[in-house]
């Protein structure tokens, strides 16, 4: 039997901590604001799906025995505006995806033990494995802006690297077993993110955006906040 998890609480916990910390703080720092034009934001926000689930089904020749299941990932940002042109920004990023296969050929689990570099000592082969990719990224960008800074709308394209972290587990029916932990390019510690988004202000302070990009989430959809 496969467990059906998506991470201790604590990991889905502290990124939600960090956005109510983070929306309290502008409450409360919006009422000291003037109508001049804000430098700084803040936005949370989610989306998906992950390229991870591509990268890992045709990185095989046995996609039909692999399920990908996940949550949308989370996120975070503060952003300086310098001028009409050019923003940067520090970006927290956070996903829990899952892999689950059932190994019943032993070409399958040859393929999937070498390129993982599973080790099983006196353990049949054969059974359910599930793979959990808790993720963590954290990376600097900068924005190119199309309209002014006191616009209500803003269209912008961004560019970043940072630092990538996966903490990654195997477990064959519940026990959980030693690999090497480099699976693919989402092992290498770099990040990078590469976006085109669009974000318009419905109040003086706060406003909505969606981005489409590579190197995180496909889609995502948020709210930000100027101060």
């Amino acid at each position: 039997m496969v467990q059906q998890t998506f991470g201790s609480w604590k990991e889905r916990l502290c990124p939600f901590s960090l956005f109510v910390v983070l929306i309290i703080f502008l409450h409360f720092r919006g009422f000291a604001q003037n109508d001049r034009a804000r430098k700084f934001s803040v936005q949370v926000y989610t989306g998906g799906p992950s390229l991870l689930k591509w990268a890992f089904k045709f990185s095989t020749q046995y996609q039909d025995k692999i399920t990908y299941a996940g949550l949308p990932g989370v996120g975070g940002e503060i952003n300086y505006r310098f001028n009409r042109w050019v923003s940067a920004s520090a970006d927290l990023y956070y996903r829990y995806g899952r892999l689950e296969m059932n190994v019943d050929d032993l070409s399958f689990y040859n393929e999937i033990s070498a390129k993982w570099g599973i080790q099983l000592v006196g353990v049949n082969p054969y059974g359910s494995y599930r793979l959990e990719l808790p993720r963590y990224k954290g990376t600097l960008n900068v924005f190119v802006h199309a309209l002014k800074e006191e616009s209500a709308s803003d269209i912008y394209l961004s560019a970043g690297l940072g630092y990538n972290h996966l903490k990654a587990k195997l477990y064959k029916e519940d026990q959980e077993l030693e690999f090497t932990k480099s699976i693919g390019t989402i092992s290498l510690p770099i990040a990078y993110r590469i976006a085109a988004g669009y974000a318009y202000d419905i109040a003086p302070m706060i406003g909505l955006f969606t981005e489409i990009g590579i190197g995180g989430p496909v889609f995502s959809f948020g709210v930000n906040a100027r101060f």
